[in-house]
């Protein structure tokens, strides 16, 4: 099911969707650094202990909706409601 993250609400997230391909934290690397480093992205794919996953976002996040645009699978997606 969809939620929106509380510090970026144009982001709507399916975790039920995302397979941990890293694509969004590829795309956003190279967009703000110019190299295709996850350490480097503004969002992260978060495992846990028992597999679950989550989406991290950092304070720089600017909703660019970059990582959006790229993730193949629709797990993130935008929106321009509040």
């Amino acid at each position: 099911m969809p939620f929106r993250d509380e510090n970026n609400p144009k982001l709507l997230i399916d975790l039920d969707k995302c397979t941990g391909c890293l694509n969004c934290q590829l795309i956003c690397s190279f967009t703000y650094h110019d190299e295709f480093n996850p350490a480097l992205a503004r969002i992260e794919i978060v495992r846990n202990l028992d597999d679950s996953k989550g989406l991290s976002f950092s304070d720089e996040c600017i909703q660019c909706s970059i990582c959006a645009d790229y993730c193949v699978y629709g797990a993130l997606t935008r929106t321009e409601e509040p």
